[in-house]
């Protein structure tokens, strides 16, 4: 009877560290199988994990595609494209386009003026599918937000990363690994 014991003893935690390894093993296999998207009329190609499902928006006013697990409702990364607006500059009386850091502004305003307790995090400049971009994290209501905006061939690319705040740690290294692979321009 003593050496059942013993045995027990010795497999349980062996099994234990099993399930573990397994389970970590998984965890981090979802999260470097990658998948490529690529949209010629978006002009746009990323990658995503696996598991994400990917959703054209058609209704959208501006070209959309949304990134989002199977067992929610909203997404958790989407990508917009408009066209670069132009504006009417009343010190030279000629258009100009309205400039990256204009459509950042425009943003921060928007947001600042809704009454759902918005928190800006951090601002700064980055590198993005080769070129100039501004990522601006913030909260804003129950949610940490990060949105990438780049200009590139007459066109604003917005990248906007939404989750809740428990579940960033698991999910931000996959969406900063998809801003990452973001390239712009004519894919073949």
């Amino acid at each position: 009877m003593l050496n059942k014991i013993k045995i027990y003893g010795i497999s349980i935690p062996i099994c234990l560290v099993f399930v573990t390894i397994l389970i970590n093993s998984s965890h981090a296999q979802s999260s470097d199988n990658f998948l490529n998207y690529t949209n010629n009329d978006m002009e746009f190609s990323i990658q995503h994990p696996s598991n994400w499902l990917v959703e054209e928006d058609e209704k959208s006013p501006h070209e959309t595609v949304w990134f989002k697990l199977s067992d929610r409702s909203a997404p958790i990364f989407v990508v917009q494209i408009r066209e670069v607006e132009p504006y009417l500059d009343t010190d030279t009386m000629t258009l100009k386009n309205t400039s990256l850091q204009q459509y950042v502004q425009r943003q921060q305003d928007a947001l600042s003026s809704l009454d759902i307790n918005y928190n800006l995090v951090r601002q700064n400049e980055v590198t993005i599918g080769g070129n100039v971009g501004v990522k601006v994290e913030y909260t804003a209501g129950i949610f940490y937000t990060s949105d990438v905006f780049t200009i590139a061939n007459g066109k604003l690319y917005t990248l906007t990363y939404n989750e809740y705040p428990l579940k960033v740690p698991e999910t931000l290294p996959l969406a900063n690994k998809m801003v990452e692979s973001f390239q712009v321009g004519a894919v073949k």
